[in-house]
């Protein structure tokens, strides 16, 4: 337990049957596990209470070793300084740019400029395709725009644990490629862990270490997939 990033033990989630009940799920640190068959409205409830935005019917939710019921309410807003939710339900302020919503978190917390905070991660914009967009507001911006200044706002937060539905635009061939190479270049640099669920999500199995499938209320299927392409050397140095 003290090896998760995220621990779901016995968890019923509320107002769904979609699920198993109870619900045992754990993501190791720097994990990435993908739960495929899951669309926005399915995971909701589970990404919902996963972030500690909602309390589970019955069961424990546990952040990197300690039980999210027992935290106080200041330790809980600490708490989800570490984690980034992600989905559709998730707003940008309409009435601030596009730059000042990403910088929201950085600017808070550090009390610094928006331009020392989005500075680190002009990389991580440029990915995004955001670099031209920065001045726009979120009502002039596509909905595909608006959803990756989303992802912007949560990733600039260097959180060590992302929970997120990829859907939308993101789910389709070229928004899904655009995301999987966000996240691998973001991985590389802060190793986070993550629990990423979606109808489909072929394009994050290079990512992944765990895929489940969930069909009919229960995780039905489950692989391996980090050991697929890696050769026998990185575990036996024979030479």
């Amino acid at each position: 337990m003290l090896h998760h990033a995220l621990n779901l033990d016995l968890v019923a989630l509320p107002g769904t049957t979609a699920w198993p009940a109870p619900l045992s799920l754990a993501v190791a640190f720097n994990e990435v596990v993908l739960i495929e068959g899951a669309g926005p409205a399915v995971s909701q409830p589970l990404l919902e209470v996963a972030a500690t935005l909602l309390s589970p019917v019955t069961g424990h939710v546990r952040h990197w070793g300690r039980d999210a019921g027992l935290r106080r309410r200041d330790q809980l807003y600490r708490l989800r300084r570490r984690i980034a939710y992600i989905s559709p339900w998730q707003v940008l302020l309409h009435l601030s740019s596009l730059r000042e919503n990403i910088a929201l978190g950085p600017c808070y917390y550090q009390g610094c400029r928006e331009s020392e905070a989005l500075a680190p991660f002009a990389e991580l914009l440029e990915q995004l395709e955001l670099q031209g967009h920065l001045t726009q507001y979120p009502p002039q911006v596509t909905p595909a725009i608006y959803a990756r200044a989303v992802w912007a706002r949560e990733l600039v937060k260097e959180p060590e644990l992302i929970l997120a539905v990829i859907s939308g635009d993101l789910a389709d061939t070229a928004g899904a490629a655009m995301l999987a190479n966000v996240l691998q270049h973001y991985r590389a640099r802060y190793g986070t862990a993550a629990l990423i669920l979606g109808e489909s999500l072929e394009a994050f199995y290079p990512l992944g270490h765990r895929l489940f499938m969930l069909d009919s209320g229960r995780l039905r299927k489950q692989a391996t997939l980090e050991h697929r392409a890696r050769p026998l050397t990185a575990y036996l140095p024979l030479v």
